[in-house]
Order: structure tokens, then C-alpha cells, then sequence
């Protein structure tokens, strides 16, 4: 059925008020229909373009996108689109290409670098979100969106002066802003006003007027804040609260992403571990040793990784993720991990040799040992000392109830393993989960050399512990070592960056007792792991 350009031009605003509701299966009903009656007009493409996008086929809404910009050039709407689309397929240099190229069009406009802001943040470019949102800032001064950008960049950057001001200047005209109560509190929190920070969200916070990913750094704080004031049960509450309300926002009804690193693929990789025989040893080779730093969250890997790092012979990884396609290539079932070994043979010196080109483009010139850290390679210990025959491993340990409470009230950033962090009932079982693959997987490689460090042995007596690390990894204590804060990493972005920026202290130690209460009901669960790596009932 024939339609006419004025006749598409009123059926696509109706499509266009269906994709505000959020109707997003009608609203490509009506540009389905305008499509049909005429093929290349620009709205209508426009419109299959966004909604293609809002359910979740990037792939699809580039095509459609395309086909917008190239029916209606230098419109600003669908270039916005095409680069935010762009984004979505993670072609990141294509996505900043092309909003420089509108920003360069359209000089007065402050969408594309609000944009590219969240682009940079998807990509935690920090910096370079930081310069996109004041550039937004810089063509309009009273603009709230790039005011809040700033806000939480700076938060998440500790520059708390900055995310101070822009902070104020976002709640002087939205007061129960979520994103500038998180900044504002966390600014109250690092100059030592846990009061003012519990106060300002107690007044002002309305959880029912955000989301859930949103609303949930604010609990977070208040949390944090009540900690701090030593109201223990208010704080458990806080983070209860908040992180239940985003684990149920992002998993309807418990219902769990199942990939690799999740809980339940942790489960079947211990099981598969039990029931395969450990392949036949093979002669630790010359050459390069590699050296991974693993632990469950919370358990000193970031501070001991920047201790080590501050060696002049030592470059670290930052937890790059550079043994992901020797992982992806295992598996974690039974049979996927049989096919692994079985092959290992002939392909042990390809992983090994692609392996070490990740690592080349990462380390230091002229560093001579490269520590590859991140704390949930623990459960792969078994690929890994396959894999690696001459491979040493620095195992940081916690008493079991500090690293399961310190990692639930710490809100990590989302992914399949820290999806289930947001209750404290999914924090035991993914410890637990993690530590018994972890044990089963060093059965299949019986001759994998580990180190382990304890956490309260670490802040007790840095200088001693460390020097027992660096003689397994053949260095020696340099004096410099011990001002090792004035060395972090520039990029250093962990949830445990505050505190490893912080001197050493052993105030942390045995912090689980506050929350005794709260961890009552897993005591039975974590039972075996206080016994395993030897720390007291009570």
C-alpha cells in the first residue's frame, strides 16, 4: 500500500510517542507499516533503526541506520544514532570518529559530546569521558547532563573537590538526583563527614524516583556512612537494600546470566575437575615463567600487585583479561575440558606463544618478570598449570567471612561473576564455588607452584611477607619498595583503590565480626574455608 511523505510524517509520530513509552515492539509496528508503503523514507527508517537498537539487535539497527542517514544526510538525530549504534558493536574507534565528525558539523551542539562521554565511560576512559563531558559543559554552561557526567566521573576518579562542585550544581536544581547524592556523600565521605553524608541522603534520597542501577551507589554510601558512624546494622540494611533492588533489576526472579565465570559455571568446572584423570605431567620448559596473581575479591590482590609492582623489574596487568581465549578455548564442562587436555599436546606451545604477544603489547620494556593479575582466574588453576608447566602462582588469601562481606558491601561493577555479589547469600556461594574449583583444579595440576599470602600477614609485616614473595619469583627486596603509594598506577580503577591508596593499616582485620549477625546463616558454609586456610572459629 502506497503512502504519501505527509501521511508516513503523521504515522511516525505516533511510532515516536510509542518508543518514549517504551511500547517498542508498536513502535516498529508503525515503522514497519511506513516502510511498507514507502520504502525510503527517512522517519520511518529512523525510527526501525532505534527500535531495533532498544531490543537489543545493534547489528540490525546499523543497517537500518544507514539507510536513514544516507535517505536524510546531516540529520542530527540519526547521526547521533548511528554513532551511539556503533558503540553498541563495540567499534569504539568508528563510534569516536564519528562523533568528532558531528561535533565538527554541528559546532553548537552539546549531544554529541554528552554522548561520547558515555561511550568513554562504557570503555572506562575516564579521562577522555571526563573531556567530552566538559566540552558539553564548556558550550553550555547550565547544562544539568554534562554537570552530572562530571560529577560521576570525578567521583569515580577520587578527584572529590571537582565531583564536590559538580555535584551541588546538579542537586541546586534536582535535589534527589541519585547520580550527584553518590558523588556529593562520597565527597563528604573522604573528607572524614560520614554524618554530613548519612544526613544528606537520609534528607534528600527518594530510591522510588530513579532506578535501580542507579539508586544503588547511594545505598552504597548511606551504607558506607552508617559504617563509618558505627551503626553496623543501619549500614547492612543500606546495602541490603540497594544491592537486592539491582540484583532483582537486572535478574528477574534469580534469574542468572550462566556464562563462563558465573556461579554455576564455577560449579560445573569443579565438577568436571573431579572427574578427569590429570593429564600426564610434562617437564616444567625453559623460558619464560609466568606469574599469576590470584585470590577471591577483596583479599589484598590490588595492593599486593601495587606493592609488587613498585619493583623496577616488575610490570603488572591491571586485571586485563589475557587469558580469556585459552580459557574460552577449554571450556568449563566435563567434555569440552577433556577435548582440552587431550589436544593440549599439540597445541600447548600455540596458546603459550599468543599468550606471551598479549602480554608484550602490555608489559614494560626491559621489565623481567610480568605479574598477570586477576583475582577470578582462582578457579581456573587447573587449565592453567596444564597449560603453563613452569607457571607460578601468588594465591592472596583472607579470612573467609572478611573477603565475603568486604566484597558484597563493596558494589562491584557488573559482570557474570559479580552479578552474584549483589545479595550476601550469592557472595558465600560464589567464595565457596571459587574455592573449591580453585582446590580441584590444583589436583589435576599437581605441580603447580604456589605461593600463598595472607592479608593479615601482608599489613602486619609488608616488608617480610613481600620479600618471601619476590624469592619465589627469583628478586629481591628493593628499598624503594617500601613507598610503594608513590608509584600507583595512574589508571588504577579497582574497587580497592581507595584503600590501597591509603598507608597500610590492620584496621580491616577481623572487620567481620560487626557483621556477625548478617553472616550467622552461612557459618555452615564457610566453616570449611576458615579451617582451610587456617583462621580462628571466632
Amino acid at each position: 500500500m502506497s503512502m504519501t511523505p505527509q501521511e508516513a510524517f503523521a504515522r511516525s509520530q505516533s511510532g515516536f510517542a510509542a518508543y518514549r513509552d517504551h511500547r517498542f515492539v508498536d513502535a516498529e509496528s508503525v515503522a514497519d507499516a511506513i516502510l511498507a508503503g514507502l520504502p525510503k523514507d527517512p522517519n520511518g527508517l529512523y525510527l526501525k533503526a532505534i527500535c531495533r537498537r532498544a531490543r537489543q539487535d545493534p547489528t540490525a539497527a546499523l543497517h537500518w541506520i544507514k539507510q536513514a542517514c544516507d535517505a536524510a544526510p546531516g540529520q542530527l538525530g540519526f547521526e547521533l544514532a548511528a554513532a551511539q549504534i556503533l558503540g553498541d558493536l563495540k567499534e569504539f574507534d568508528a563510534a569516536r570518529s564519528r562523533f568528532k565528525a558531528i561535533a565538527d558539523a554541528f559546532p553548537t551542539a552539546v549531544d554529541p559530546h554528552l554522548m561520547r562521554g558515555l561511550l568513554e565511560r562504557q570503555v572506562d576512559d575516564l579521562d577522555a569521558a571526563r573531556q567530552a563531558y566538559q566540552q558539553a559543559l564548556d558550550l553550555s554552561e547550565t547544562n544539568i547532563e554534562a554537570r552530572r557526567g562530571l560529577a560521576w566521573v570525578c567521583e569515580n576518579q577520587r578527584d572529590w573537590t571537582s565531583a564536590r562542585i559538580h555535584a551541588d550544581a546538579v542537586l541546586a536544581s534536582e535535589p534527589t538526583d541519585p547520580v550527584a547524592l553518590s558523588a556529593r556523600s562520597g565527597a563528604d565521605m573522604a573528607d572524614g563527614e560520614p554524618e554530613a553524608a548519612r544526613t544528606l541522603i537520609e534528607t534528600q534520597f527518594d530510591a522510588s524516583r530513579s532506578t535501580a542501577s542507579h539508586n544503588a551507589s547511594v545505598w552504597r554510601r548511606l551504607g558506607d556512612a552508617c559504617e563509618a558512624m558505627g551503626d553496623h546494622e543501619a549500614a547492612f540494611s543500606a546495602w541490603q537494600a540497594g544491592y537486592g533492588a539491582l540484583r532483582e533489576h537486572l535478574a528477574p526472579g534469580g534469574q542468572f546470566l550462566d556464562e563462563m565465570h558465573g556461579l554455576d559455571s564455577l560449579k560445573r568446572l569443579k565438577t568436571a575437575y573431579g572427574k578427569l584423570s590429570p593429564p600426564k605431567s610434562v617437564s616444567a620448559s625453559e623460558g619464560r615463567s609466568p606469574i599469576f596473581l590470584v585470590g577471591f575479591p577483596r583479599s589484598g590482590t590490588t595492593l599486593l600487585e601495587q606493592i609488587l609492582a613498585s619493583h623496577s623489574a616488575v610490570t603488572s596487568s591491571d586485571e586485563a583479561a589475557l587469558l580469556q581465549p585459552i580459557l574460552d578455548e577449554a571450556g568449563d564442562s566435563t567434555e569440552s575440558l577433556r577435548r582440552f587436555f587431550a589436544a593440549l599436546p599439540r597445541n600447548r606451545a600455540r596458546l603459550q606463544s599468543e599468550y606471551w604477544e598479549r602480554v608484550d603489547r602490555m608489559a614494560t620494556p626491559g621489565s623481567a618478570v610480568f605479574i598477570d593479575k586477576l583475582p577470578l582466574n582462582l578457579p581456573w588453576l587447573g587449565v592453567i598449570g596444564q597449560v603453563f608447566p613452569n607457571a607460578r602462582i601468588i594465591l592472596a588469601l583472607r579470612d573467609p567471612r572478611d573477603a565475603v562481606f568486604s566484597t558484597f558491601k563493596r558494589l562491584f561493577r557488573l559482570n557474570t561473576a559479580m552479578l552474584r555479589t549483589y545479595t550476601l547469600a550469592d557472595t558465600v556461594a560464589l567464595y565457596d564455588a571459587a574455592m573449591a574449583a580453585a582446590d580441584a583444579g590444583r589436583r589435576i595440576a599437581p605441580d603447580l607452584r604456589v605461593t600463598e599470602l595472607r592479608y593479615e600477614d601482608l599489613v602486619i609485616d609488608m616488608k617480610d611477607e613481600i620479600a618471601r614473595v619476590l624469592l619465589a619469583l627469583g628478586l629481591e627486596w628493593e628499598s624503594e619498595m617500601a613507598d610503594y603509594r608513590e608509584r600507583l598506577s595512574p589508571s588504577l580503577s579497582t574497587p580497592s583503590a581507595p584503600q590501597v591508596e591509603q598507608a597500610i593499616h590492620d584496621k580491616a582485620i577481623g572487620a567481620w565480626r560487626h557483621q556477625a549477625a548478617a553472616l550467622a546463616p552461612y557459618a555452615d558454609q564457610l566453616a570449611p574455608w576458615v579451617t582451610r586456610w587456617r583462621y580462628p572459629e571466632r
